[in-house]
């Protein structure tokens, strides 16, 4: 574990020597371009929350993430852990 931690901070020292030896000017370049690209992105969310509850229902409906194999019960899987779950308990056989 000490040498993973050794390993990351020589290379987050190496990345902040080349951000160092960068000259001020890109610096600040790169700077302005990244928050360019997250204040477009945050624009982009904002429209995005606006135009879902512009519309007719209005409000965002949050549900659970259903899994396509179980919806349509097309896919029953036969698995040996679960068969002798039903059988066993606690590693005796049920009465």
């Amino acid at each position: 574990m000490k040498n993973f931690r050794n390993t990351i901070e020589s290379e987050l020292e190496r990345l902040d020597n080349r951000w160092q030896a960068l000259p001020l000017k890109t610096q600040c370049k790169y700077v302005i371009i990244l928050f360019t690209f997250y204040l477009t992105m945050g624009i982009g969310v904002l429209v995005k929350v606006c135009y879902d509850l512009g519309k007719e229902d209005r409000h965002i409906e949050i549900g659970h993430i259903e899994s396509p194999s179980i919806g349509d019960g097309t896919s029953l899987r036969a698995d040996s852990i679960l068969i002798n779950n039903k059988k066993f308990r606690n590693g005796r056989e049920r009465e």
